[in-house]
């Protein structure tokens, strides 16, 4: 993790928890989390038949940037680029189903465009039972090159680094 805003969230997701499995979602407070809110997309996690999906109730204006249209009330697999939509439902699936935090990385180049990496933390909550019910997903976004356009990552795909 290089982001530092991350790393913070980690700490203050642990710091929640405490000696609970989950924390509760609704210990996550404004003031502890407007920092980061820009890199923010909170999740609730839709139990379905074979799979859970996960409906966007907020999302930072990071993502309003790479993804113009209102994505709040979407799916993630119904929003998200192709480019990171299987790694990245793979990682929510698994923080949904381990009840633990997750930290992942894509790097996504379209054509010969920069070379981005697209960094993910997610933090699993409870609300009302002992499942994870929301997950806070704080995204960053990396480019060692003079910035870059969200096509740059929505029209991308994953490379190898």
């Amino acid at each position: 993790m290089r982001c530092v805003q991350q790393v913070s969230l980690l700490r203050l997701w642990e710091q929640l928890r405490g000696p609970r499995e989950l924390p509760h979602f609704s210990t996550l407070a404004a003031e502890d989390i407007s920092r980061s809110i820009d890199k923010l997309s909170i999740c609730e996690v839709v139990r379905t038949g074979s799979a859970p999906r996960f409906r966007i109730i907020q999302s930072g204006a990071q993502f309003e940037r790479l993804y113009p249209e209102r994505r709040v009330g979407m799916f993630l697999d119904e929003s998200l680029s192709p480019a990171i939509r299987d790694q990245a439902l793979e990682r929510y699936r698994q923080v949904a189903a381990n009840r633990q935090p997750s930290f992942s990385f894509s790097v996504v180049r379209k054509d010969d465009g920069p070379i981005i990496r697209y960094e993910r933390l997610l933090l699993p909550f409870a609300c009302d039972g002992p499942d994870v019910e929301r997950i806070v997903g704080v995204i960053t976004l990396f480019s060692e090159e003079n910035g870059f356009d969200a096509s740059d990552v929505t029209s991308g795909r994953i490379v190898d680094e």
